[in-house]
This record gives structure tokens, C-alpha cells and sequence, in this order.
């Protein structure tokens, strides 16, 4: 007994997708088509600091010699809405050296960051496809969505608000709203609808909706897909429920951010559902903006060092720039740059501690052939290296996931070549074999 890939389970306007299950397999090995590979972008703003950031040496990591920046790789405590983690620094390979300055022109445009051409000097827009836009039109195949684009920021100007273009400027839009994501994802594949509404004033679950077809289709499962579905609707159940506690009864327009709610906590809900998104090959190409460079503080985090309510921008510029954290103006120098320091690695910190949180959950969703993980390669990158000098020659690249035999649990230091050859190296592991890529060109970074 089979069943369709595209297998949803349906009720009275609404369906829910299914993850991918051993049911859906072809029953002869000659007409089984290559399992999914799958391409996840996640942006955080205004680089680091290099020094705190990068190992002093390549090869294998340790818990031990983790960089400042990265100690939370090894484990972290839950905070507000964000869950404790676990160690993540076996599932990353560290990339130091990869040049974006000769890339982008602009000291801050998130627009660039994963563009691998030159804007010419001009305007900090890409005019090449992005990374993401490329692999879509390798990896996309029949899903529904040929790829996702989720940012909670409500900057919509072009350098800033999007990360993801085609050929040409041609900038592909974001869902900003949680509930408009869950809705487009669970409505009919794409268009939310009257019964949606209809819920969301009950309070009632899209599941409620769909549960006799989910019983129906229990009765042809064997015990591992019953226990995919079963935790796959758990997850679904779980989102809806937060999503629902913090979003007015009516669907709101895109691009206009749910009053009340942090950015925070809309960013984790948006990593969530861009991972049921990938878990039911509804899209095999997710990007992940957290902010724009301008938007990000902690707030009620109560991180060390007196970073309190300072924006990331901020933070990043430390001493003598007009936007900085001017409580520090008053101390001895050599103090104050000590404070500043120590705040830029508890920022990156915390950018790190969420990377690691979508891993984490990518690394417990099961498939019919491991994990999410297993199956996926993911990119943390952010629009400059030196978030103080707004340095882009040594870039703060994590790369995780094992598509194409992707090796982990190791620092790479490259020899400053362009972000073309970091590209090149990720696209060949896609099965796309080049021997150069971008402008300037590079070929694959040699040992990555």
C-alpha cells in the first residue's frame, strides 16, 4: 500500500501536510526518486567581533576550545520563550576568511548577504539571484512552495527588509506574521480562507477540522509512520496554540506585524513553522531574517555586561561612533572598551543560542531517512564580519547538515576568498557540480 508525497489530510476547507513517510516510498528501489535535499538561510545583523569569534586554528572543534562567541554551542539555559539547548558544536563546521567586501558596497545592507555578485558600487542590491533563489531552481522540484521567506522586522525598505532576490533586483517578498504563515501553510496550501477566520474566533484547532481523515489514514500506517504523524500533528497543535494566544481573532495583512508580540517570539514561532514547512516538503528552500540591521535589542533578556535594552546596531560599534551605547562615554578607556568588548560577544552570544535552537529542532524531527538535519544544509551568515568597523573581509559563516556526506564538527580558515567560493562549495554539495562561482569568482574552498 502506497500513498502520495502530496498526501494531506483534509476537512471542511482545510488541510494539513503530512511529513514525509515510508508509505510514500515507490515499492520498487528502481523508481525511488533521490530523498529531498534541503537549503536553510539564517540572518543575524551586524557581524561580530573576529577575534572572539573565529578559532585560532582549523581542524576538529572541542567543548574546550570553543571562541568566546561560540561557548554556547556547548549547551545553553532556556530563556523567556527560547528553550534550554543542547551541544550543537559537532553539527557546525566554522568558516573563517571568506571575503564579502569586494561583494558589497555598503557598510549595512542585509540585502547582499547571501549574494555572491557585485552591486558595482552602486546600490547595495543584488543583481544576480541569491544563493537560496539559486538551489530553488535545482532543488525546489514539485513542492508547493518553491521556497519561504520569513522575517518578523517590519523594514520593508529594499537593502534592508529582504534577503532573498531573483535575477535582475528583482526582490522576493517575506511573510511577516506568524499567523498569515500558519494560515497560507494549513489553509488549502496557499490561500487562507473563510474557515480560517471561522477558527481563529472559536479558538478551535485546524486539527479539530481534520481528525477523522487522520484517523482513516492511521488505520494504513505501520507503527513508525503512526509515530511521524503523531508527533508531526503535535508539533502543528503546539504552534497553533502560541500562535493563538498572541494574535487578534482576525487574519491580519502581510507585512504588518502582530500587535504585542516580540520580535523575538515571532521570529521562534516563524522558525517553527518553516520547519513543518520542510518536514512536510512543502519547500525545500527556507530563509530566515531575524531582523533588519537597525531593529534588534534584548530587552527583558537581562543579558551580562549591561547590555539591557541597547539595540544590536548599537552594541556592535562599541567606542567613538555616534551610534553606540553612550552609558559607557564616562569610564576610563581601557574600562569602557573592556564593557564594550564583553558586550558584542554576549550579543553574538545570543544570536548563536537561537542558530542553535533551530538545529536543535531540526535535529528532532524525524524523516523516512534520519533527521531534518541529516537532509538539509544550513548557512548563518549576516551582513557584515566586524560589526564595529563594518569590516566584510572575515565573515561569521556556520555551516550545518550533512547533504552531499556535508562533514561537521570542524573549523575551516580560508585564505580570504571571495563569498563566490564559500557559494560554489555549498552548491556543489547540492549536486550541482561547478567549478567557479560568483563575481569576483571563486571555486570551492579548499578542505570545506
Amino acid at each position: 500500500m502506497k500513498i502520495s508525497r502530496r498526501a494531506l489530510l483534509r476537512g471542511a476547507g482545510v488541510a494539513v501536510a503530512l511529513p514525509f513517510l515510508d508509505v510514500m516510498r515507490p515499492q520498487r528501489a528502481s523508481a525511488a526518486p533521490a530523498d529531498p535535499k534541503r537549503f536553510v538561510a539564517f540572518f543575524v545583523p551586524n557581524g561580530t567581533d573576529p577575534g572572539a569569534w573565529h578559532p585560532k586554528t582549523e581542524g576538529p572543534l572541542s567543548a574546550e576550545g570553543l571562541p568566546p562567541c561560540l561557548v554556547d554551542t556547548n549547551g545553553f539555559d532556556a530563556e523567556r520563550e527560547w528553550p534550554a539547548g543542547d551541544a550543537i558544536w559537532r553539527d557546525v563546521t566554522l568558516v573563517s576568511g571568506v571575503d564579502h567586501q569586494r561583494i558589497c558596497s555598503d557598510i549595512h545592507s542585509p540585502a547582499m548577504a547571501l549574494c555572491a555578485h557585485t552591486d558595482g558600487g552602486g546600490t547595495a542590491v543584488p543583481r544576480k539571484a541569491t544563493l537560496d533563489q539559486y538551489l530553488a531552481n535545482h532543488i525546489a522540484a514539485e513542492t508547493p512552495f518553491r521556497n519561504l521567506n520569513l522575517s518578523p522586522t517590519g523594514d520593508t525598505a529594499v537593502t534592508q527588509g529582504f534577503i532573498s532576490f531573483r535575477d535582475g533586483g528583482q526582490v522576493e517578498d517575506a511573510f511577516r506574521d506568524p499567523a498569515k504563515v500558519f494560515d497560507t501553510l494549513f489553509s488549502n496550501l496557499g490561500n487562507p480562507s473563510e474557515e480560517m477566520d471561522d477558527i481563529r474566533r472559536r479558538r478551535a484547532s485546524v486539527l479539530d477540522w481534520v481528525r477523522e481523515d487522520a484517523r482513516r489514514l492511521n488505520l494504513r500506517l505501520g507503527a513508525a509512520d503512526r509515530a511521524r504523524v503523531e508527533q508531526h500533528l503535535e508539533s502543528v497543535f503546539e504552534l497553533e496554540k502560541q500562535i493563538q494566544s498572541t494574535t487578534p481573532s482576525g487574519c491580519t495583512v502581510p507585512g504588518a506585524p502582530t500587535k504585542g508580540q516580540s520580535l523575538h517570539g515571532k521570529f521562534k514561532q516563524m522558525i517553527d513553522l518553516g520547519l513543518l514547512a520542510l518536514t512536510c516538503d512543502l519547500t525545500r528552500v527556507l530563509v530566515l531574517q531575524y531582523s533588519n540591521s537597525w531593529g534588534l535589542d534584548f530587552a527583558g533578556y537581562d543579558l551580562p555586561d549591561g547590555v539591557g535594552d541597547w539595540s544590536d546596531h548599537f552594541i556592535s560599534h562599541k567606542l567613538g561612533d555616534r551610534d553606540r551605547a553612550t552609558d559607557l562615554d564616562g569610564l576610563p578607556q581601557a574600562e569602557a572598551m573592556r564593557i564594550a568588548n564583553a558586550r558584542v560577544v554576549q550579543t553574538s552570544r545570543f544570536k548563536v543560542r537561537r542558530f542553535a535552537y533551530l538545529l536543535n529542532a531540526m535535529k528532532a524531527a524525524q524523516t523516512a531517512t534520519g533527521t531534518l538535519l541529516d537532509e538539509s544544509l544550513v548557512l548563518y551568515t549576516s551582513e557584515n564580519g566586524d560589526g564595529d568597523s563594518h569590516g566584510r573581509t572575515n565573515m561569521p559563516i556556520m555551516l550545518a547538515g550533512h547533504v552531499g556526506g556535508f562533514q561537521t564538527g570542524r573549523a575551516i580558515k580560508a585564505s580570504k576568498p571571495p563569498t563566490g567560493a564559500l557559494h560554489c562549495s555549498i552548491i556543489n554539495y547540492f549536486g550541482v557540480e561547478l567549478s567557479e562561482y560568483g563575481d569576483p569568482a571563486g571555486g570551492p574552498i579548499a578542505g570545506l
